[in-house]
Parts: structure tokens; C-alpha cells; sequence
């Protein structure tokens, strides 16, 4: 059974099953998903709660012995699985359907595992979990969904927010849903009900976190105000500039070879296929930077890199940050001449 996650809530008011599938690798998203699980079966008389975290050397034996095992605390448990790489094994695929081979009704189970990809949800012990119990996938959520977002969960607390405040407050959190959620608990507690770009300005300070993926990925998509900001953000945390050029090089080299297939007549779809680039979204930003740049251009963001590097290891004397704000800008298609 799939469930989005705002379907959640409606279900758990109507039935329990003996299993949920929590999926995906934003922890705001995951942890509240989880919440709603955890107190409906707990207001069902499920009162114990018992984590394993599934690592290394895991002895799958004993799992099943905790499931079928009298609690000594409560008549009924639920016992939460954690499967840190998503993968259980053949020994772990085994026991999680023996779990349920002969299933204990004092017992439900959430099984929580990162973004789990198709290859995941075809094997045999996904697909019989599948049909037992339900399956609830969280996405992140995109730049452009973040004011939605944002608007959606003042709402529920009781706020609203005109346009600039959103746009504002999505600018300060954006990369980090938490801090997100965290800011519009302290404007609730401000006793605002119609929040103005002013009360953002006062109240929230700039939390935005970002990783190096997201850095390479505003670029492509030519957002030079954000992709500088993200840059910015980056450097204030300590990261070295190795981080995210190691991303950035891989991604603009992987650009030069999609535009060379292109150039020699091969369709996008198949020079894409003979990339391995199988991902929609980074397909789309491989086209659209493709479409917007230069191939001499590409080539220039590639000597750049180069020069990143070396100042990077004191080959040549220069600020590797500046010159990596030189090289987001000229991805992003503004015209700069490499030093």
C-alpha cells in the first residue's frame, strides 16, 4: 500500500497496519512522518517502543526473537527498525519477511530506510513488506516549492504570510527545512497572526544550509543569486574548496561530454543514456545548461577548475574562493574571463 504523506494522517484515523515503510533522506519530513506513526499506535495501546539500528555484524536472529519475545512492560510494542544504507542483505531480507511469516498482533513495525531507488522496490523482500504493510516516501522539498511550503505550515499554526514574506523567509531557511520549521514556532510564540517581510527581517536570521549538490545544481540552472549565496553559506561553514569543486569539475566534464555526443549528431536521450545520467532532474540540468553555454564557454569553466585546484594546494598563489565565485558565475552564463 503507497501512501503520500499527507495521506498519512486520514489513514492512521481508520486502520493500523502491521507495518510501515518510511522512505526518503530529508530528517524534518522523516521525523514528523514517524511522529504521526509512533502517537497513533501509540493511543492504540502500543505503549513500548523499541529501536534497532541495523549496522554492521547485525544479528537478524535476535530480531526475530524481540519481535515474538512478551514485553515486560506492555502486552503490545512497536518495535522500529533503522537500516542506516538501505540495505538489509540476504540474511536481513530474509528475516523481514520471516517477521511476518507467522506475524505477532502485539507487534507493529516501522522500518525506516534512506531514499530507497527502483532497484530497492523490485527485490523480493520489498515487494512482500509492500503488500503487508504501507509504504510512505518523502521527497525533498525544491527551491521552488519552499514559499508553498513555508505558507502551508504557517497556515496550520494559525499565520499567514503576504508574498515578500515568504519569498524572504524561504531565502533565510532555504536548504534546511528544519530551521524552517524551527523560525515559524518563534514567530507563533511572538503572538503574530500576519507576518510582513519587516517581522522576518526582525525575527529570523539567515539559516540557510546547503550541500556541495546543491551548489553544482543552482548553477546549472543559470541562478546566479542563489548559487552565489549557496557559495557564500558554503564558505562560512569551514568547508575546503576541494568539496565542491570535486563535485563541480565531475559535473561540467560530464557537460562537455554531453555537448561533444550532441555536437556529432547523437540525440540528447541516448548521449544521455551513454553517460549513465538516469536521474529526470539531472537530465533537465544537463540540458538546460547545455542549451544556455557555450561549448568554449564549458571548456573555460574546466580551465578554471584547474586553477581552483592548484591555488587550493599553494601551486599558484590566489584566493581558491574567489576564484570559485568566478566560476559559478560563468556557469551560471554571465560572461567572465578566466585570470
Amino acid at each position: 500500500m503507497r501512501l503520500k504523506p499527507e495521506q498519512l494522517a486520514q489513514h492512521l484515523q481508520k486502520e493500523l497496519k502491521p507495518l510501515y515503510i518510511v522512505s526518503g533522506d530529508e530528517p524534518l519530513l522523516e521525523q514528523e512522518v514517524c511522529d504521526q506513526i509512533r502517537a497513533a499506535v501509540k493511543t492504540q495501546g502500543f505503549d513500548e517502543r523499541e529501536v534497532h539500528h541495523v549496522e554492521a555484524n547485525f544479528k537478524w536472529n535476535e530480531l526475530l526473537e524481540a519481535a515474538n519475545a512478551l514485553s515486560l512492560f506492555s502486552s503490545r510494542k512497536l518495535m522500529e527498525i533503522r537500516i542506516e544504507n538501505g540495505k538489509p542483505g540476504d540474511q536481513g531480507s530474509k528475516a523481514l519477511m520471516a517477521l511476518f511469516d507467522n506475524p505477532n498482533p502485539d507487534t507493529i513495525v516501522l522500518l525506516v530506510l534512506p531514499k530507497v531507488d527502483k532497484s530497492a522496490t523490485n527485490a523480493k523482500w520489498f515487494k512482500t513488506l509492500d503488500q503487508i504493510g504501507a509504504f510512505i516516501q518523502h521527497w525533498p522539498i525544491e527551491r521552488n516549492q519552499l514559499p508553498g511550503w513555508l505558507a502551508n505550515r504557517l497556515r496550520t499554526s494559525g499565520m499567514k504570510a503576504d508574498r515578500d514574506a515568504l519569498a524572504l523567509l524561504a531565502d533565510r531557511t532555504d536548504g534546511n527545512l528544519l530551521a524552517g520549521a524551527q523560525e515559524i514556532e518563534k514567530l507563533k510564540l511572538l503572538g503574530l497572526e500576519n507576518i510582513t517581510a519587516q517581522h522576518i527581517e526582525a525575527a529570523v536570521g539567515d539559516a540557510s544550509r546547503f550541500d556541495v549538490f546543491a551548489l553544482s545544481e543552482s548553477a546549472f540552472k543559470g541562478d546566479v543569486a542563489r548559487s552565489l549565496h549557496i557559495l557564500e553559506t558554503l564558505q562560512g561553514e569551514g568547508l575546503h574548496a576541494l568539496q565542491p569543486l570535486a563535485i563541480l569539475t565531475n559535473d561540467i566534464r560530464q557537460l562537455l561530454s554531453f555537448m561533444s555526443l550532441i555536437k556529432s549528431g547523437t540525440a540528447d536521450d541516448k548521449a544521455l543514456q551513454q553517460l549513465k545520467v538516469f536521474w529526470p532532474k539531472k537530465q533537465q540540468q544537463i540540458k538546460g545548461a547545455a542549451r544556455r553555454l557555450s561549448y568554449q564557454g564549458v571548456q573555460d569553466c574546466l580551465s578554471i577548475c584547474k586553477q581552483i585546484d592548484q591555488s587550493s594546494k599553494n601551486i599558484i598563489k590566489d584566493d581558491p574562493w574567489r576564484l570559485m565565485s568566478t566560476l559559478i558565475t560563468k556557469l551560471c552564463g554571465l560572461s567572465v574571463t578566466p585570470q
